[in-house]
């Protein structure tokens, strides 16, 4: 399949390339800085640009199979809409050039996973990550009224750890470590892009 994604220069995005390039997908990556990406495949294109150009990102979408998009602000803990705004231009990219299917990897604990949180995991979302879990709430919302085929997938929290493909899936699923790798998020997001089981679903992947 021909799979744009965003996001893929942070860490669950870069996992996503390279096992989206080693399953024999083609990808094409929308980067702000091309040099964080070092990863070098026939079957890899970069688009440079800003995920908050409208332009920009449907350049990137036009004759893709699937949008994935893994956006995230870094270590910044500052109010931000980045991931709502670029997620918003991804999905009028989309309609622009009649591309359905949209895969967006948000977090556990927003939307109605909420009350799958432990107390401590409630009080740190409703304090430190306060910004990040507003835009992602808010993204979220962007997602589903797109009326396209999404999927939206809310992993625990992430580890740089290997991949095992081992680990629970579904809506409202409690996180027995609260740890997940990013290369099984990876792993999970790339098998529905195939399988379409959790089309116009939010399901949280978690250890």
């Amino acid at each position: 399949m021909k799979l744009a994604i965003f996001g893929a220069t942070g860490k669950t995005g870069i996992e996503l390339v390279k096992q989206a390039l080693d399953q024999g997908h083609a990808v094409t990556a929308f980067v702000r800085d091309p040099t964080r990406l070092a990863i070098e495949d026939d079957r890899l294109g970069l688009v440079t640009g800003d995920v908050l150009d409208a332009a920009a990102v449907s350049q990137a979408i036009q004759g893709q199979d699937a949008a994935i998009c893994a956006l995230g602000a870094g270590s910044s803990l500052k109010k931000t809409t980045i991931r709502t705004t670029g997620t918003i231009n991804i999905i009028l990219g989309m309609k622009e050039h009649d591309v359905k299917r949209l895969l967006a990897v948000t977090a556990m604990g927003v939307g109605d996973s909420w009350n799958t949180l432990s107390l401590v995991n409630k009080f740190f979302f409703a304090t430190l990550l306060k910004n990040s879990r507003n835009d992602h709430e808010t993204q979220e919302a962007a997602v589903k009224e797109s009326g396209l085929d999404w999927t939206i997938v809310r992993p625990s929290g992430l580890t740089d750890t290997p991949r095992t493909g081992v680990y629970d899936v579904g809506g409202h699923i409690s996180a027995k470590t609260s740890r997940i790798a990013r290369a099984d998020v990876a792993d999970l997001v790339l098998k529905e892009v195939e399988e379409n089981a959790w089309v116009s679903k939010a399901v949280t992947i978690t250890n």
